[in-house]
């Protein structure tokens, strides 16, 4: 019906518009009749009753309706019949059988989302078309105003603009009209309604704060209430409660109050009382707690009630006595209102326990708490957190529709239908063009003059608490002219929509989730679980029959194969799944077998889709003939370990013993031969016999065994460890009766002597021989886990492991074939069985020295790891005490077997000798050190084993330095056990310069890159490595490594000058001796040194040039030219900013020489002249900030190879000092200006300073906070601090401000504030800060201050000697010392607050 106005319910042109918008949002509704709303011309004015009750024509009969029983009034408002529109998705099979009459109807513009077919259709949305029409034709005919509010129980109640109340039957006929327009002028609007539990009672509240109780069994006003709340405040709810005549209301000062209504002698009373104050926060919404709503015994001991400020959730109980329970904020936006909803809800509680309690659900904006309130310790109730629902949208309204599910509405009035559980989005409907009735004039008090706060205004613009009204398990919404409820669908609802929709296989699927439990929303299904399931059940069948008729039907042409198959793997494997999950076996094996196994396509398909559930066990019991048409089937597709896994998970019953036998042994599944055999024949033996037997054959034929064989071994293995613990194979346990029988018989079969049909020339014991060899060290394993059982440690049980060892050591040891590391396990196995139970085990001692022998044989080199592995195996569990170690030792050495000496050493605790084993082990022999170091700081050893291991350390010293030398360093450097010893290792190596020069320089490598901070060294040992031992590394590196030498000396730090500098003379090492000579301060013999390796290597560039006619750089060794004119410019630089002008030019004038002197040899190589002519340009550009440049362009312009050229040979050079100039000139330029403004912006502020009055805040002392004479003298600052000179001195900033004492005090007094401050944590460099600073703030300018601070400690300036005399100064202490933290002067991040001066005044009047 159309919801958009007057004028649409009575122009045909809008109705059509309004069908063309139907159309395409391809919306199918019921046909509806176009002369419906055609008003009949009447001669007299009727009465409001008599219009709203009339038979409107296009109407459906009161014959088509069928009315609900009483007991169903509470059941549903959308049922079929009457006068509802019902809403269909898009697509479904409804809209689809429509007829064309459906084109010319009008309907709501509301709009379904598509659903997802994994839920089906879970809402079914009706209009309410009878109520609907009634409130156009009141709006129209009377005036009756639009619908403002709505309550709902066995009767629908809503209230108008103009004050009027329309209750309507569940039949939507319209049974009252309370009230009337002149008492909607005289109260408002009505605001809220309430209907009590029984539906006799009806309070009405009103916009401008009246409130009224109507009887709607007589339609009487029995009450009119106007001081219950807050005067000159809007009603916004009405609640009543399960307590008899109670009830809550809540207005718009967000006060909340209770009333109680009674009646007494025959007089309607009431009373109220305030619960919560308006001052203490707003409520904006309110929720009692009904015990009879949810079907509950209503009772009158707790009265519980939820309220909702803007910015907090409450929870009282009212009675038996008024007291919070709950409390918790809610913060979100300022324009979005709390919600509040109560829903019983089944828990299951941590111990497994189900219990029904109320949930709370309350929320703001996106999001959405539960919480549950359950009676805790001494029956106080208490609410326990469940869970926390953040949406994507913003939440306006919320109702439960059932204990799962939740309706949500957000700001763009799309209804959402949310799992609480999983908070999965079920489904969703578009209700924007519902035309949603808004409470906000009522938030913001209008019709009492909008006395509310802007808070409550803000957050009221979309309240809509009462259009959204939840009643069992339906929504209802009212709108501006349309009336509508949203409904949760019964589960056969929603399967039968699904299968009108032609959605057949997601009803099969929707189904199964039903009788799984896994659907969300179910309705309908309230009896016990296996009626639930059976009722499921037949539906399943009837779906399934109604699937297999239609899909047999529908099949697509058989000579098309690809579709054929494609269509039965869509429809069989369903098929299955549902049957298969819904325990349908009988209709699985039944009529769905036989009308898929008619066809050889869905045959197979239909076998392939049971797989699945066979192996999860779901299948274990089939019928024989299909099992056999599947095992045929997987066998004629090449599927072996799928037959051969079906065969296992299935019932032995289920199999054709015949047809499973014949293709295990054909195609060698020996599971499911061990399978058939010990669950379908309980024969345990025979299976291990031929199996056994296949292996043995196997073997014997000299071929390597394949994988399948190797398989065969290793079951028969598990086969037989399972037998013998009593677990079946592959799956499950062995009957208890036949338990001990079957541990017998194993235990038989292996220790047999020979088989049963045994040829003449058969070895003994053939089983065990067999597994012996196939792997001897796990059979040894399956015996071990054998052993453990009962039945091997009785008396009885004893005797047999004996009888074992020896057929173990006979068929091993007295026989052949079984290699080294064979005999190492058997005698490992033996050890471990004695050494857990001692004398339980009696074997031949010399056997053990014939396994030692065997294993530390000297011809035995190949296998030499595995043979050292089982000899250490048998010692480690307890074969070390049938040996004399002496000769164990002795063998072992011979062999190399290192491992097994650690482990005699360690027991005979020689942890010394273990050095030696990892030493002299290839593969081991870098874990020493960590050996070294563990024992060194284990608390478990002694001094003595620390003594021990130290000369070890000095013995092997080469040894190690050969493994690693870093490590060894770390071991000297890092371990005070060892660090005394350096001189003992140096004294050692001496004489043998590779291993001295190697520990050397491994030390002073470790310590370099192990440095601590500082960069001194490695904690507390970096005075062992002293200047000599430094040295002594260097005379090596001379000759060991001397092209390191220069490189070391850089980067090295703490050996002598001198002795150094007569090292690098000795041993002829230029650059060295250039070095240390400028770290000396010898710059000119560096200089010297430096020149002559220049000259050289000009010599050597030279001859380069004439061999390489080409003059190609790539083979003249230019690069070392140049990287020695680089050392030598850093060295002329650094000897110019010590030297007069005079000197400076005997250090840069040679360098100049030099270059130049090339110019003419290599004038006629344009690439080599190019790079040269660079080189004298950078020595050039380097000179002119020390040479003056005329001095400069005279030595250029003499010398022969730019005297007798053309100005192009110069010009690079004329060039590059123009720029120079020019550089010079804009940057002194630059600092004049900045000087003269930083000058102007100096003198401008202490003017300023001096114009300005000075502002003194108070007349007494802020030292002593006595009074001002008028003959004390006071000093004043701009801080406006004031105080007697006498108390803070007369300096020149204020001592509050900067903490500084008086320049008066005595000496006692400034060394004891000296000491405050440090205790207060200022070290000695900031107190001479504090002191500099001070000193040197009186006067001059910003620049020079800042000059004086970044000048260099004891290095003044030429024409500047009072700077040079103030540095001085300040870098000296009180004692004349010089202070070693200048540096700070320098820091860019030296920050300087500069203040103007004081000004001194003598007193003033009070």
């Amino acid at each position: 019906m159309a919801n958009e106005g007057e004028g649409q319910l009575s122009n045909d042109n809008v109705i059509k518009n309004e069908c063309d918008l139907v159309e395409q949002l391809d919306l199918q509704l019921e046909e509806l009749d176009d002369e419906e709303f055609q008003l009949p011309p009447v001669d007299e004015l009727p009465t409001l009753e008599s219009i709203l009750n009339e038979n409107d024509p296009g109407s459906i009969s009161d014959e088509d309706t069928t009315a609900p029983q009483p007991s169903q009034l509470k059941a549903s408002f959308s049922q079929d019949g009457g006068d509802t529109l019902s809403l269909h998705s898009r697509g479904s099979s409804d809209s689809k059988s429509r007829n064309s009459s459906d084109k010319h109807s009008s309907g709501s513009r509301t709009r379904r989302e598509p659903q997802s077919k994994t839920h089906g259709s879970i809402l079914r949305h009706v209009i309410l078309k009878g109520v609907a029409a009634q409130l156009v034709s009141a709006y129209d005919r009377v005036g009756a105003g639009l619908p403002t509010t709505m309550a709902v129980g066995n009767v629908i109640c809503i209230g108008t603009s103009h004050g009027l109340i329309l209750v309507f039957e569940p039949t939507q006929a319209l049974k009252y009209c309370l009230g009337s327009t002149q008492l909607g002028e005289q109260y408002g609007s009505v605001s809220a309604l309430a209907l009590n539990n029984d539906c006799t009672r009806l309070l009405a509240g009103f916009a401008k704060g009246q409130i009224c109780l109507f009887d709607l069994t007589s339609s009487k006003l029995l009450q009119t209430i106007s001081d219950a709340h807050t005067p000159f405040t809007a009603v916004l709810h009405l609640k009543w409660t399960d307590y008899p005549g109670m009830a809550v209301i809540s207005d718009s000062g967000g006060s909340v109050f209770e009333l109680s209504i009674k009646r007494t002698m025959g007089l309607n009373s009431n009373e109220s009382r305030c619960i919560f104050s308006g001052s203490r926060g707003e409520v904006c919404t309110v929720e009692p707690l009904l015990m009879s709503q949810f079907r509950a015994n209503p009772g009158t001991e707790t009265i519980i009630l939820a309220m909702a400020t803007i910015s907090k959730v409450i929870v009282v109980s009212l009675r038996p006595q008024l007291k919070v329970l709950f409390s918790y904020p809610l913060k979100a936006s300022a324009s979005t209102l709390p919600l509040l909803a109560w829903q019983f809800v089944v828990i299951q509680m941590p111990d497994g326990v189900r219990v029904v309690d109320p949930v709370l659900a309350f929320g703001r904006e996106k999001s959405v708490y539960f919480y549950q309130l359950t009676h805790g310790s001494q029956e106080e109730l208490r609410f326990l957190p469940l869970q926390k629902m953040v949406l994507t949208y913003i939440v306006q309204a919320m109702a439960w529709l059932n204990s799962r599910t939740l309706a949500v509405m957000d700001t763009r009035e799309q209804l959402h239908i949310v799992d609480v559980k999983s908070q999965e989005e079920l489904e969703m409907v578009d209700l924007a063009h519902l035309g949603l009735v808004y409470a906000s004039p009522h938030f913001k008090a209008i019709a009492t003059g909008s006395n509310v706060s802007k808070a409550m205004a803000l957050a009221g613009e979309r309240a809509c608490y009462h259009s959204m009204v939840s009643f069992g398990s339906q929504v209802l919404l009212l709108g501006t002219k349309s009336f509508q409820v949203v409904t949760v669908r019964s589960w056969i609802d929603r399967l039968d929509h699904l299968v009108r929709s032609g959605h057949m296989r997601e009803a099969l699927q929707l189904a199964l989730d039903i009788y799984q439990d896994k659907a969300q929303a179910v309705v309908g299904l309230k009896q016990k679980k296996e009626k639930r399931q059976q009722l499921v059940q037949e539906k399943i069948c009837e779906l399934l029959n109604q699937y297999l008729d239609h899909g047999i039907e529908n099949l697509p042409d058989r000579s098309n194969l690809v579709s054929i198959t494609q269509y039965y793997s869509l429809m069989v494997p369903l098929c299955v799944k549902v049957a298969v999950g819904s325990n349908l076996t009988d209709m699985l094996f039944g009529r769905i077998w036989d009308t898929f196994s008619e066809d050889a396509i869905s045959k197979g398909i239909f076998l392939e889709a049971l797989e699945p559930y066979i192996l999860s066990d779901q299948l274990a019991d089939i019928s024989p003939v299909i099992s056999q048409c599947l095992l045929s089937h997987q066998e004629t597709s090449g599927r072996l370990e799928a037959a051969e896994a079906c065969i296992v998970h299935l019932e032995v019953t289920s199999l054709d013993l015949h047809q499973a036998l014949k293709l295990c042994w054909t195609h060698g599944l020996y599971d499911a031969i061990f399978y058939i055999y010990t669950r379908g024949i309980k024969d345990f033996i025979t299976p291990l016999e031929e199996l056994s037997t296949v292996l043995c054959n196997a073997m014997d034929s000299g071929v390597a065994l394949s994988d399948n064989l190797v398989k065969l071994g290793n079951k028969i293995l598990v086969y037989i460890s399972c037998c013998l613990a009593g677990r079946a194979y592959p799956r499950g346990d062995i009957e208890e009766p036949i338990l001990q029988q079957v541990k017998h018989e194993t235990f038989k079969c292996l220790t047999s002597l020979h088989t049963k049909n045994s040829k003449p020339n058969e070895e003994c014991y053939p089983f065990l021989r067999t597994l012996l060899r196939f792997d001897t060290r796990e059979f040894l394993n399956v015996l071990s886990l054998a052993f453990e059982e009962a039945e091997f440690t009785s008396e009885l049980g004893m005797i047999q492991r004996q009888r074992v060892v020896d057929i173990l050591l006979q068929v091993m040891v007295e026989g052949q074939g079984f290699g080294p590391a064979q005999l190492g396990s058997l005698f490992t196995f033996i050890a471990r069985q004695m050494s857990r139970q001692q004398g339980a085990i009696a074997i031949n001692r010399q056997l053990f020295d014939q396994v030692l022998s065997h294993l530390t044989a000297p011809d035995a080199s190949s296998h030499h790891e595995e043979r050292e592995t089982a000899l250490l195996e048998l010692l480690q569990e307890g074969g070390l005490v049938h040996y004399d170690r002496d000769h164990l030792l002795d063998k072992a050495w011979k062999a190399e077997f290192y491992r097994v000496c650690e482990y005699v050493y360690e027991v005979q605790g020689k942890h010394e000798k273990i050095i030696e084993c990892y030493i002299y082990d290839k593969m081991r022999k870098h874990q020493v050190f960590t050996y070294i170091r563990s024992v060194l700081t284990s608390p478990q050893f002694t001094d003595l084993h620390a003594q021990k291991i130290q000369q070890q350390f000095l013995n092997h010293i080469k040894c190690l330095l050969d493994i690693d030398s870093s490590r060894v360093a770390s071991l000297i450097l890092t371990m005070p056990q060892l660090t005394p010893f350096l001189d003992d290792v140096m004294t050692k190596l001496r004489g043998d310069n590779k291993y001295m020069y190697s520990a050397l320089h491994a030390l002073f490598t470790y310590r370099a890159t192990h440095a601590s901070p500082g960069g001194r060294g490695v904690d507390s040992n970096e005075n062992i490595l002293t200047s000599e031992l430094q040295e002594e590394y260097i005379d090596l590196m001379c000759e060991v490594n001397p092209t390191q030498v220069y490189t070391y000396l850089k980067g090295a730090e703490g050996y002598r000058l001198e002795e150094t500098l007569e090292i690098c003379r000795r041993h002829n090492q230029p650059e060295s001796t250039a070095y240390l000579l400028e770290k000396a301060g010898d710059i000119k013999g560096a200089f010297e040194i430096l020149l002559s390796i220049l000259k050289s290597r000009v010599e050597d560039f030279l001859a380069a040039v004439e061999k390489d006619s080409s003059g190609s750089s790539s083979t003249v060794p230019l690069g070392h030219v140049q990287a020695q004119v680089v050392k030598l410019v850093r060295v002329c630089q650094l000897g110019s900013s010590q030297l007069e002008e005079a000197n400076r030019r005997e250090l840069w004038f040679p360098l100049l020489d030099v270059l130049l002197s090339t110019q003419p040899k290599i004038a006629h190589h344009q690439t080599l002249a190019h790079e040269m002519r660079g080189m004298v340009g950078h020595v050039v550009n380097s000179m002119m900030t020390h040479i003056a440049l005329p001095a400069i362009l005279e030595r250029v312009m003499h010398d022969p190879g730019y005297c007798g050229g053309n100005f192009a040979q110069i010009k690079h050079l004329l060039k590059g000092m123009v720029e120079r100039y020019v550089y010079e000139e804009t940057l002194y330029s630059g600092v004049v200006n900045m000087i003269a403004e930083d000058q102007l912006r100096y003198l401008t502020i202490k003017h300023s300073q001096a114009a300005s009055p000075l502002v003194i805040y108070s007349t007494t002392c802020a030292i002593c906070h006595s009074v001002y004479h008028p003959a004390s003298k006071a000093v004043a600052h701009f801080c406006g601090h004031s105080y007697h000179a006498q108390c803070g001195g007369e300096g020149s900033s204020c001592v509050l401000c900067t903490g500084s004492s008086q320049d008066g005090q005595t000496e006692e007094e400034q060394a004891a504030e000296t000491s405050g401050t440090q205790q207060v944590g200022l070290d000695d460099t900031q107190l001479e800060g504090i002191r500099r600073v001070n000193s040197i703030s009186s006067g001059g300018s910003r620049l020079q201050f800042l000059e004086e601070l970044s000048a260099p400690k004891g290095v003044g300036r030429s024409g500047s000697e009072s700077i040079g005399a103030s540095i001085k100064s300040f870098g000296q202490g009180p004692s004349g010392s010089t202070s070693n933290s200048q540096d700070i002067w320098c820091s860019q991040d030296f920050a300087l607050k500069l203040a103007p001066p004081t000004i001194t005044f003598e007193g003033f009047e009070e």
